[in-house]
């Protein structure tokens, strides 16, 4: 029987009932997280119990105006995505999947993995939040706890993701459904207080863990380099941009509560608002990702984004953008429009940027002169680029279901690659599937408004290329890294 314990007692196991700041070792069973949040945030602001504070350990990589810094030397990665660890490494048939993935990394090169740090609901094997509030130790302790062991033992950095604006995973969306029995829309999540005392309690929980192999909190632990508040958050049908923005300054704020030790930032898209509205039309390469129906022309601005003002939040410590081009000749042209004024943004706003997913489908020739050209935009800019991971490195035994995963075998396990068409026509059915929760009847209300005018999409036939792709990445690790790191 799972062992629930109380959100009293868990304060006792996590050493803040008598000031203690640290996480213990997860008890086996069931862990109640219910209200950790309250009374932990409660304490650190009054500064009765625990306080939180700037760690001396030179390993932890800092922002430094524009630039991140590590030792005291400007710090640069090249890394790549790996996004199923946590849920490999919680099943032992599959612990080897996680030891492919950064022994794949090190060979390339490759300094930082940016995985996700969360499994909500029951929809996929072993979650880690089966229920709202209450996690399951043997995950924590098997799965999380070792990926950050293994990264720790490899001499990679972990950015961790906290959270999904998609339902794989949970994410968002299941939070939402923890609240509401008749669904509930995405917008909830980020106004409903009862949602965020969850989301809340949830990264409380993480944060201040301690991890059981290498018995640090996972605060005060310089193998992870950020903390991902989200991935790529969207609310769609709020061209104002308003409710996403107060949302991020509210959860990088209390991240940054209560870990002062790591960066904080967001993935964000890169999808440009209506506080630059000449920019909008870059927005045009998420049209077959985003739009509620393929019959209506899509409007740039109906997603939620507002690029300017989400990377100028005080608390988040870096720019992020995803690329993926879709349409030839898109990484010639229109991605360096894009890249070039993503540069000038983040400038102005005196932060790193990192992209930290970006790839192309194969075919394999056209994705690796994508591949080139976004690295040697990230290399040859005077802006304050600080790294880049790539979509995604993976297990030569774990298939490649949407034609962006990199082996180092040419003859890894594969599904055959589905061109972009089938892509974005797989994405209407997502999209239909989900459509009350990514609040598409606002969105096409905000579409139909604005009225704007839907790009093609193009498709590609399939060829392979793979020892190329190798040898770019690899390029790029060497000329770009920190040699300090």
């Amino acid at each position: 029987m799972a062992r629930r314990v109380s959100t009293c007692a868990l304060l006792a196991i996590l050493g803040l009932a008598h000031g203690q700041r640290q996480l213990q070792q997860a008890t086996p069973g069931t862990i109640n997280i219910a209200g950790i949040s309250n009374d932990l945030g409660q304490s650190y602001l009054s500064g009765q119990q625990a306080t939180s504070s700037v760690s001396n350990e030179p390993s932890f990589v800092v922002r430094n105006g524009s630039e991140l810094h590590l030792k005291g030397q400007v710090f640069k990665f090249t890394g790549a995505n790996c996004y199923y660890l946590l849920q490999k490494a919680s099943d032992d048939s599959t612990h080897s999947l996680v030891t492919d993935a950064f022994q794949e990394a090190q060979s390339l090169g490759l300094t930082v993995i940016r995985t996700w740090a969360f499994n909500d609901g029951t929809n996929d094997s072993f979650p880690l939040q089966p229920q709202a509030g209450e996690l399951d130790a043997s995950v924590l302790s098997d799965g999380l706890d070792y990926i950050v062991s293994q990264a720790r033992a490899y001499g990679i950095k972990l950015i961790l993701t906290l959270t999904n604006y998609y339902p794989d995973y949970g994410g968002m969306q299941q939070y939402v459904s923890w609240a509401n029995s008749t669904g509930g829309v995405v917008q909830q999540f980020y106004t409903d207080t009862s949602i965020q005392a969850r989301y809340k309690d949830y990264i409380t929980a993480i944060i201040l863990r301690k991890n059981s192999l290498t018995g640090l909190v996972y605060r005060d632990d310089p193998t992870i380099l950020a903390w991902d508040i989200a991935n790529e958050p969207s609310n769609p049908g709020d061209d104002s941009g308003d409710i996403l923005q107060s949302w991020l300054a509210l959860a990088s704020s209390y991240v940054k509560s209560i870990d002062s030790n790591h960066l904080v930032y967001a993935g964000l898209s890169g999808l440009f608002g209506t506080s630059t509205p000449q920019l909008l039309q870059l927005n045009s390469n998420i049209s077959g990702y985003y739009t509620p129906y393929t019959s209506i022309p899509y409007d740039p601005a109906c997603n939620g984004n507002d690029y300017a003002r989400n990377i100028a939040t005080p608390d988040i410590d870096m720019a992020s953008l995803h690329l993926y081009p879709t349409v030839a000749p898109y990484w010639t042209q229109f991605l360096q429009q894009q890249v070039q004024t993503i540069f000038s943004l983040t400038e102005a706003a005196g932060k790193p940027l990192i992209v930290d997913e970006f790839n192309l489908q194969r075919p394999t020739a056209q994705r690796n002169e994508g591949l080139q050209l976004i690295y040697e935009l990230l290399q040859n800019t005077t802006s304050p680029v600080a790294g880049s991971c790539v979509w995604m490195v993976s297990s030569a035994s774990y298939p490649d279901y949407d034609g962006f995963q990199i082996y180092l075998t040419k003859n890894a396990t594969a599904m055959p690659q589905p061109t972009p068409s089938n892509t974005v026509a797989k994405q209407a059915v997502i999209n239909g599937q989900n459509a009350q929760f990514r609040n598409f009847d606002a969105a096409l209300s905000c579409v139909l408004r604005r009225n704007q005018q839907q790009p093609a999409n193009g498709s590609w036939p399939y060829v392979d290329g793979w020892d190329t792709t190798l040898s770019i990445i690899r390029s790029a690790a060497a000329l770009f890294n920190s040699s300090s790191f």
